[in-house]
Parts: structure tokens; sequence; C-alpha cells
């Protein structure tokens, strides 16, 4: 069965029973309903590229959002995990797109996120280079700014700290006393972060 006949047989069970002498108007429904479903689906597939694409993720706590006026999108404000303050961009309000994110940002405002991100690249000014901004095209509840953290998401955020030596993201691990397995404190996670940013600033110091 090929994409068209899947996206009626929707619409038609979307539309409900056609009731006698209506069928005119039911038919119109189920045309609508199903371009309607064609849209939304090349949207998603475009959305999924996105998000698959946007390999650089980061978490943290979504303390605030923002509008920007001259650009009319909104500024999401995140205390990333042994990192600070980073803020990214939406897509502009006008867009679906940037729309559902800003609404999204505005749920999940005190919550600990994942945020899928990417660099876009803006249009040169007269005598400058072009700029570059991150920007968010994804949000993940994480769940509660002062729970645990995921294990994955621990690991992830250990080994990207200590610029992918796995090694040394083990070491620092286990020198934390963070559990082996299951979900992490938080409060912990970032304690054991903080130490390699310490010692990243020691190393500097050196130099």
């Amino acid at each position: 069965m090929n994409a068209p006949h899947q996206l009626i047989i929707a619409a038609a069970q979307a539309a409900g029973p056609c009731r006698p002498g209506l069928e005119a108007a039911w038919h119109s429904r189920v045309r609508e309903l199903a371009l309607n479903l064609y849209l939304d689906s090349t949207q998603l597939a475009t959305d999924i590229a996105r998000v698959d694409a946007a390999k650089d993720r980061v978490r943290g706590v979504l303390t605030r959002v923002e509008v920007e006026d001259s650009s009319n999108r909104a500024i999401i404000y995140i205390r990333a995990l042994g990192r600070g303050e980073e803020r990214f961009r939406t897509d502009r309000l006008e867009n679906d797109s940037g729309k559902a994110l800003h609404a999204s940002a505005q749920r999940l405002v005190g919550r600990l996120v994942r945020v899928y991100k990417e660099i876009e690249t803006t249009k040169a000014r007269q005598g400058e280079p072009p700029g570059k901004v991150r920007m968010a095209v994804h949000l993940v509840d994480l769940g509660p700014a002062d729970g645990a953290v995921a294990e994955k998401d621990a690991k992830d955020m250990m080994v990207e700290a200590v610029a992918g030596d796995t090694d040394r993201a083990v070491a620092v691990w286990r020198a934390a006393g963070l559990p082996e397995s299951g979900p992490v404190p938080q409060e912990d996670l970032e304690l054991a972060l903080a130490t390699v940013g310490a010692s990243k600033e020691d190393e500097g110091n050196q130099d």
C-alpha cells in the first residue's frame, strides 16, 4: 500500500462515518484531512532530520525564556551542568517550529532538560565577517531540576567534559564516588564536573 492510500485511510478514519446524504461534504473533509496529514508528515520528516543532525547536546536547568524583539526569536537560557549559563535562540516565532519550541521552553522553566542544538551562520554586516549563533532545535524534559540524572546522560556529560578521554572520565567518575549504574544525584554530578573544570584552570595557569 502506498503513502497516498495510507493517508486517505487515516483521513477517513479521522473524519468518521459518512452520514447518508452528506457524501459530498464527507469527501471534502477527507480530502482536507489527507492534505493536512501530508503536510504534517513532510514537516515532521524535516524536523526529525534536523534533530538527528544535531549531534551536539547540552544538558542543564532551563532558567528563563525571553523574546528578542529585533529578530522575533525566543532566547532560551540554560544553566548547563558543570559549565555555567548558556543561551540558545529558536527559529523565528512566526514559524511553526519557533512557536512550538518557544511554548515548550516556557513549560519547562525550572526543569532539567536536554537541548539539541545546531550552529547557524548569520549574514555578514558591512565590513564584518559572518557570525555564528547557537540554535535550539529540540528540548527534552529530563525531570525535576533537583532530581537525579539518567545514567546515560550523566556519563555522556562526563565524557564530554574531559574532551572524549574515556579513561579519564572513568577515573574522575570513580574518584567522585558516583554510582556505577543507575541514576546519578544531580548535586553529586555537578560537583564531579566542577572538579574537571577546576583541573583545566590549573593546567592553564601552569602554561
